[in-house]
């Protein structure tokens, strides 16, 4: 079925307009409607409209096999929505009206000069009472035919509108809608059919139908459709048609009566004569960046050669004052025929000559194209952007090819990849298969299980056997992404060899068939190979993290630092993750005292890598245990300082704390008391927990000691079991003679110190040499037997063994005791 809406002009009787622009019309939000009163006629036309409207279906889409596309669905497939079946008893808005809609009715939404129009195809009664609203959309008319609904708005000045949808409907508001950026909504983009002809996509077409425009008098071909697909970007001018730019839905102004547009399940089809459109060059893109900034044309290749060929001549043969245009469209016909490097050449030879010209946007992003197809990095950055807000749609998808390439926001790429991977599908061979796999490889790693459907329909080839083969591993089929790859190794393009090796090595490390040193030895292998296909700097990224999970950390580290010299595009963001792990694990070996001998060499590295580091908590985190490094060092100042960058960083109040503690021993190890006293207030907290209060004190008591105030000390010190502290108190009590105070202290130390069976270290024979000394000054018999049986007949190093005994012996102590021990 068709539907032809003829002779809608007497709604605006009088007026003509010119055809519309490409420009972009914006959407606003909601209000809402119910019924007309008007019943059908005999003649089939609702009362009280003027006798030149009518409505006839001309074409609906066949049943579409497909899940998830059937009346009921939304555009996330999972949630109902319904038509208001009665007055929308809400308050008009000024910038909002709800056009209330149940899911199964398809809609197309367009500018025709200083009007906006929505079609909706409603075979059924339509519910349009509350659908009103003040403001700008105070001169909406709402015209009801027996097969569809016409909706009509004057705009006064160049606002945009938008339209988007939800479970009551269709929003139409002249701001975007508050959830997610408008700009990176989904559009239609066409391509060739499989049959012939030009296919507009849509995931729940509606119906076709032919109307009147209401502005021009043109007859419009309407594809409407059922979910939110974003409209067409960009006018087309074809052999007697024109596709216009909608917000969306698709719109044909048809000049020749041989086009047409059909409804298909797979969305509207425009045709000529029913078969091919005889200007495909043009029409398949939908992006004034393709055709206008690009230049592209979908050609035969030995056409496009021609077209580049006859360029460069007239650029050569150009007047002055037209040689920046013919150099432009030279560059333009090289890009087009996969000449990247002379388009490059090309248009800076043209703005080394003209380079006022560089600050067009069209010239800009040629460039940049250029340079990322010629294997550049500087000049390609400008593909991220920003660009004219106007374009900011159409310049996603060459975005996200650049950050693709360059890695670190891979998901972001992946989703702007998928969005137009149709797009990219449709440019010409010569710049399709050199884009089109970066695309699917990046869908295929990154993308998510909506996203991963983009790869249903690829072409032939080995780069999208390797995308097809890392979908089936995102998707959890990881014995056929094994098969795959392991395939994959063997075949003739070396770039996939290599990538393919690469996940053979990974999986077989993931899942256990090979240990971590033999993958680590395999990525080594692959580096020559690697290096030849570009891929250097991956495959050391994952050598490093095979050598992370032998704990071979500085390892580890070389081989990240490898990884960033192979290639300017690994940027710290996309290493950030295994750097900050792998710098951590060295920072805290290092400050645990794990390996003494190479902890000059582990500091010196992290020094040589914290600044990579982006501030932060985790950098704080590192910054600590460095600082202790530095310290066990006898490096006090280099300690502070690492200490004192840390505390800012560090988002806990505990670690702050923490930190804090090490700076006031940094700073007490400078003589500087009155600093680590600062330190400490200036970390603390009152919900700080016990144990760290304590920590506190001792630090405190250290402070006084060191300022001589030994009384201080002490009474910092009293009733703290912990073993420094014991140890502090007991040193006091030595310089100061307190024998008796200093035996309690040691005691308690050896009590918690030396186990009462097994061989002693030396540390353990010291202490008990020290309790039995104070004990002898202290003439203290009962502590002197008691260490004397801890001890037992356990041996020691000959010399303090000899000591022992003689300090323990049972006789009478005097000094003579002591000095028979002495050497003469």
């Amino acid at each position: 079925m068709l539907l032809s809406c003829s002779a809608i002009t007497p709604v605006l009787a009088g007026r003509r307009h010119p055809a519309p622009t490409p420009a972009a019309v914006p959407v606003a939000a909601p209000v809402q409607g119910a019924p007309q009163d008007n019943d059908p006629t005999e003649a089939g036309l609702p009362k009280g409209l003027p006798a030149s409207w009518k409505a006839t279906v001309l074409d609906v889409p066949a049943p579409h096999s497909k899940a998830g596309t059937g009346p009921g669905t939304t555009t996330n497939g999972n949630a109902k929505a319904t038509a208001a079946t009665g007055p929308h008893q809400a308050e008009p808005s000024s910038n909002r009206v709800l056009i209330p809609l149940p899911p199964h009715m398809g809609i197309a939404g367009f500018q025709s000069g200083d009007n906006f129009i929505i079609v909706v195809d409603n075979a059924e009664p339509m519910d349009t009472s509350a659908l009103r609203g003040d403001g700008i959309f105070s001169t909406l008319t709402v015209n009801t035919l027996p097969d569809a609904t016409v909706i009509q708005l004057r705009l006064p000045d160049t606002r945009h509108l938008y339209l988007s949808q939800q479970a009551e409907g269709w929003v139409l508001a002249d701001k975007p809608p508050p959830e997610g950026d408008y700009n990176d909504r989904r559009v239609i983009n066409p391509r060739q059919g499989d049959n012939g002809g030009i296919l507009y996509p849509m995931r729940r077409p509606g119906r076709v139908l032919s109307i009147n425009d209401p502005t021009s008098g043109a007859r419009l071909l309407v594809g409407t459709s059922a979910s939110d697909d974003g409209g067409i970007l960009s006018l087309r001018n074809g052999d007697g048609y024109d596709v216009w730019p909608t917000t969306e839905g698709v719109v044909v102004a048809a000049r020749s009566p041989d086009i047409g547009l059909k409804a298909t399940p797979d969305g509207a089809l425009l045709t000529s004569s029913g078969t091919s459109v005889p200007d495909s060059a043009a029409a398949v893109y939908g992006s004034d960046v393709d055709l206008s900034w690009l230049g592209l044309r979908n050609l035969s290749d030995k056409a496009l050669a021609a077209r580049f060929h006859d360029a460069a001549i007239a650029a050569a043969d150009s007047e002055p004052a037209q040689r920046f245009a013919r150099r432009l469209d030279a560059a333009r016909a090289a890009f087009g025929a996969g000449a990247f490097v002379e388009a490059r050449g090309i248009l800076t030879v043209a703005l080394q000559d003209d380079p006022e010209e560089g600050a067009r946007p069209d010239v800009r992003f040629l460039l940049a194209a250029s340079e990322f197809l010629s294997g550049g990095t500087e000049g390609a950055s400008l593909l991220a952007g920003p660009w004219p807000d106007d374009q900011a749609r159409a310049t996603q998808v060459w975005r996200g090819l650049y950050l693709a390439s360059a890695g670190g926001h891979d998901a972001e790429a992946a989703s702007l990849l998928a969005r137009d991977f149709a797009r990219l599908k449709n440019y010409p061979d010569t710049v399709r298969n050199t884009v089109l796999p970066i695309a699917a490889e990046e869908i295929g790693r990154y993308g998510s299980p909506e996203e991963l459907s983009a790869l249903d329909r690829m072409p032939a080839g080995a780069p999208y056997l390797l995308a097809s083969a890392f979908r089936e591993l995102r998707t959890g089929k990881h014995d056929r992404a094994y098969a795959a790859f392991r395939k994959l190794v063997e075949n003739a393009n070396p770039i996939v060899s290599e990538k393919a090796q690469e996940q053979v090595t990974s999986l077989d490390l993931a899942e256990g068939r090979i240990t971590p040193d033999a993958a680590a030895e395999q990525f080594g292998s692959m580096i020559p190979d690697a290096r030849l296909a570009g891929r250097e700097a991956a495959v050391r990224l994952l050598q490093a993290d095979a050598y992370g999970r032998m704990e071979k950390w500085s390892d580890a580290l070389t081989a990240i630092d490898r990884a960033r010299a192979a290639s300017s595009l690994v940027s710290s963001e996309m290493v950030a993750p295994l750097l900050f792990q792998t710098l951590a694990e060295i920072a805290d070996a290092g400050a645990k005292g794990v390996d003494q001998g190479n902890l000059l060499h582990d500091a010196a590295q992290l020094r040589a890598h914290l600044p990579d580091l982006p501030p932060g908590p985790k950098k704080g985190d590192i910054l600590v245990p460095y600082g202790k490094m530095l310290l066990a060092l006898g490096l006090p100042d280099e300690a502070a300082q690492a200490f004192s960058d840390a505390i800012p960083m560090l988002d806990s109040p505990v670690v702050r704390a923490l930190a804090g503690e090490e700076l006031a021993n940094a700073d007490i190890a400078r003589n500087l008391p009155k600093d680590a006293v600062e330190a400490l207030a200036r970390t603390n907290d009152p919900g700080l927990p016990d144990d760290l209060k304590a920590n506190e004190r001792r630090i405190l008591a250290r402070i006084a000691l060191a300022t001589g105030d030994q009384t201080a000390s002490l009474s910092l010190l009293r009733g703290d079991t912990n073993m420094a502290s014991l140890d502090m108190s007991a040193r006091i009590h030595e310089g100061k003679d307190e024998w008796a105070a200093a035996v309690r202290d040691v005691r308690r130390i050896v009590e918690a110190e030396i186990p009462k069976k097994g061989p002693l270290t030396q540390e353990q024979q010291a202490l008990a040499l020290r309790l039995a000394s104070d004990a002898t000054q202290a003439g203290d018999r009962s502590t002197l037997d008691w260490i004397a049986g801890r001890v037992g007949d356990r041996q020691m190093e000959q010399g303090n063994g000899r000591v022992f005994r003689l300090l323990t012996k049972r006789q009478e102590m005097t000094s003579s005791i002591i000095s028979t021990s002495l050497p003469e």
